[in-house]
C-alpha cells in the first residue's frame, strides 16, 4: 500500500511535468471569425460566424445584448429568435449608421453567433480586394468586435468550469481532513481504552484481593461460631456470616463486572484497529483522488491561461 506522502509526491511530479510537458491534456479551442453565407428574417446574405466552446446560450445571448447597448440608448429587440439593433453608431465596426442583426444557435458543446452588419440597407460583406482600406478596416472592425466578445465568453465558460473543479477540490479536501481527523479520534480513544484497561485490572486485582480477605474472615467466623454456646450468640452469628457471604457475593459481583468492561474495552480496541485500517486505506484513495483533481485544476487553469 502506498503511504500518503507517496502519493502526494507522485502527484506532484505529475503536476510539474505536465506544466513542463505544455499542459497539452486539454487541447485549446481557437477562437475564429468566418464569413459564411447564412440565412436571416431578410433572406441568406453574408454574416460573421464565430463558435464559443463551452458557453451556455441564455448567458451568451444575455451578455451579447449587453455589449450590443453598451454606450446607447437604443435597445436591442428580439424578434422570432433574432436579436436586432437598428439605427446605432458603432465606433468600434464604422462610423456610419448601422443595422445589427444576430442569430444564436446552440450546438454540441458550442454556441454560434451569426452576425449580420447592414450599411445603408446593404449587408456588408468584405471585398476580396485587400486594398479597399475602408471595406478591410470595416472588416477588421466587425470581426475584432465578434471575437472579443466570443473570447470573453469562452474565458467565462472556462473560469466556471475551474471554479467548478476547485469547488471538487474543496470537497476531497474536507474529506481528507474529517478521515484524518476521525483516525486521531480513534487513536486517541484506543489509548483512553488502554488506561481503562490498566486502571480496570487494578481495580480487579485489589477486588481479588479484598475476596481473598473476605473468604479469610469467612473461615474464621465459621470457625468461631463453633464454640458458641448460647441461642442468641448463634443467632447473631448466623446473621454475621449471611452478612459476610453477601458482602463477599458483592465483590465477586464487582470482579464480574470488572472483567466484562474489560473485554468491552478491548472490543472496542479491535473495532478502532479496523475502522483505522479502513480510514488509513480511504484516505490513500482520497489522496489520490486529489492529486488527480489537482491535475485537472492545473490543466484547465492552462486553457484558461492559453485563451487568447
Amino acid at each position: 500500500m502506498k503511504t500518503i506522502l507517496k502519493v502526494l509526491y507522485e502527484g506532484l511530479c505529475i503536476s510539474l511535468l505536465l506544466i513542463l510537458t505544455g499542459l497539452t491534456a486539454f487541447s485549446q479551442e481557437s477562437i475564429d471569425v468566418t464569413n459564411i453565407q447564412a440565412l436571416m428574417s431578410k433572406g441568406t446574405y453574408t454574416c460573421y460566424m464565430v463558435e464559443i466552446p463551452q458557453a451556455d446560450l441564455n448567458t451568451v445571448q444575455q451578455n451579447w445584448i449587453k455589449k450590443l447597448q453598451a454606450g446607447g440608448k437604443v435597445k436591442v429587440k428580439e424578434i422570432n429568435q433574432e436579436l436586432v439593433l437598428s439605427g446605432v453608431v458603432k465606433n468600434e465596426l464604422t462610423s456610419d449608421t448601422v443595422n445589427i442583426y444576430s442569430l444564436l444557435i446552440q450546438k454540441e458543446e458550442k454556441i454560434a453567433l451569426n452576425v449580420f452588419v447592414e450599411i445603408d440597407s446593404v449587408f456588408f460583406s468584405p471585398k476580396d480586394d485587400k486594398t479597399d482600406l475602408a471595406s478591410d478596416k470595416i472588416d477588421n472592425g466587425i470581426k475584432n468586435y465578434v471575437r472579443s466578445f466570443a473570447v470573453e465568453q469562452y474565458k467565462l465558460a472556462v473560469a466556471s468550469e475551474l471554479e467548478g473543479e476547485q469547488k471538487v477540490l474543496k470537497t476531497m479536501q474536507n474529506d481528507l481532513e474529517k478521515l484524518e481527523k476521525d483516525e486521531e479520534n480513534m487513536t486517541k480513544e484506543i489509548s483512553s481504552l488502554e488506561n481503562d484497561i490498566e486502571e480496570t485490572e487494578r481495580e480487579i486485582s485489589d477486588i481479588e484481593k479484598n475476596i481473598e480477605l473476605k473468604n479469610q474472615e469467612i473461615l474464621t467466623h465459621n470457625a468461631s461460631k463453633l464454640t458458641i454456646a448460647g441461642d442468641v450468640e448463634k443467632k447473631a452469628a448466623k446473621e454475621k456470616q449471611k452478612e459476610l457471604e453477601k458482602e463477599k457475593n458483592q465483590l465477586e459481583k464487582s470482579r464480574s463486572k470488572a472483567k466484562d468492561d474489560i473485554s468491552s474495552y478491548k472490543s472496542d480496541i479491535e473495532k478502532n484497529n479496523e475502522d483505522i485500517l479502513e480510514s488509513q486505506k480511504l484516505q490513500e484513495e482520497k489522496t489520490e483522488e486529489i492529486a488527480k483533481q489537482n491535475e485537472v485544476i492545473t490543466q484547465v487553469q492552462a486553457k484558461l491561461d492559453g485563451i487568447k
